[in-house]
């Protein structure tokens, strides 16, 4: 069996790659092959579509001699540890059929915001428009929004129809289907990032080639910074003795990591503070002090996706109020949110079985 995944294809975002690593790995259990279907979106200009179809354009030596050091770390992380399609695919235009290699049994569109009209996937790509409804389904997809703009519903809900089994990271996205569909069989499943131990996320974790200090605050902010915020995160460090890593901060040495340093640095951080759903993420596997702070500027309207996973795993007293700093245990009991991880990994592979699995119900 071959199966290919479709989920956004960001190679600037850590989180992004490394869930797309975990899909591969949990797919892998019920396929021989698994690929990742490459897309990007179409620019208006033929020229440019031209310039990044081509494999220069993922070529780890010509983007780090470009200076594109972040980037070539991106590049260099798929080509080690993802399968990836032989064709680029631009994810805001329809196809029928893909590239004979690219073709598979079975595809699968997740998880990430693979269906968030806002970064412009609401076209049929996004809901495998390329394959049988059949043969498709999605594993713990997101929309990213608690609300689809009116603008995207037909879109949306056409795409949504197309689909095989439906499975949701939120249960705002549940309610989305159910809203647009009248389908009330979608499932709310775990990011696939969850479904892996933190020592399987050892096996590819590498050190970063700037050392690390003894100990350290890790920043891990995707939206913007307010001077209140940075002042209270600046003081809890000095407070503790603890050096400041900004991995979002151009100017740090740990600018330039790929997603597998960018592990190495969570696991042995003093204290996370993140506005990142995937960056809360890793904090809760590798059992770290964390701080989530909502997102602030673009993105901000995104904060379904932290407030599910918190209240799921038991972690709300690590949402920060700037007023109410929650507390620093050296080692957090995260005990409570593992029990739940346990009985959500069991219904991800029950939902797995099913569809890959049939025979196994009979």
């Amino acid at each position: 069996m071959k199966i290919g995944i479709v989920t956004p294809f960001d190679n600037r975002n850590l989180g992004n790659r490394l869930q797309n690593y975990a899909l591969q790995q949990i797919l892998t259990e019920y396929a021989e092959e698994v690929i990742t279907l490459r897309n990007k979106p179409a620019q208006p200009s033929f020229v440019d579509r031209i310039r990044r179809g081509s494999p220069l354009a993922e070529s780890v030596w010509l983007n780090r001699l470009l200076g594109e050091k972040r980037k070539a770390r991106m590049l260099d992380f798929n080509r080690t540890y993802l399968r990836v399609s032989k064709k680029v695919y631009w994810y805001n235009r329809d196809y029928s059929s893909l590239h004979p290699k690219d073709c598979c049994d079975w595809y699968c569109a997740g998880s990430d915001q693979v269906w968030n009209p806002q970064l412009g996937r609401s076209g049929m790509f996004s809901y495998l428009g390329f394959a049988p409804g059949e043969r498709t389904f999605s594993y713990a997809a997101s929309f990213g929004i608690e609300k689809i703009p009116p603008e995207y519903a037909d879109a949306v809900a056409r795409g949504l129809g197309h689909m095989g089994a439906v499975s949701l990271r939120e249960s705002a996205g549940k309610k989305i289907v159910e809203d647009l569909t009248g389908r009330s069989d979608a499932k709310i499943l775990p990011d696939p990032t969850l479904l892996l131990s933190a020592q399987q996320w050892d096996r590819i974790a590498a050190k970063p080639d700037t050392p690390l200090p003894d100990a350290y605050l890790l920043n891990y902010f995707l939206g913007e910074v307010p001077p209140q915020r940075r002042e209270i995160i600046l003081q809890t460090a000095a407070e503790n003795h603890w050096d400041v890593i900004d991995v979002m901060d151009p100017a740090s040495p740990f600018y330039a990591i790929g997603p597998d340093a960018f592990l190495s640095i969570i696991c042995q951080a003093a204290l996370v503070c993140t506005d990142s759903f995937h960056g809360s993420v890793f904090s809760f596997l590798y059992q770290r002090p964390l701080w989530i702070f909502d997102r602030e500027g673009e993105g901000a309207e995104m904060g379904c996706r932290l407030a599910a996973f918190t209240e799921t795993y038991c972690l709300q007293h690590c949402r920060v109020r700037e007023t109410a700093l929650p507390q620093i245990p050296e080692k957090p009991d995260y005990s409570p949110g593992y029990t739940r991880l346990r009985e959500e990994r069991l219904r991800a592979r029950q939902y797995l079985r099913e569809i890959l699995l049939p025979e196994d119900r009979l």
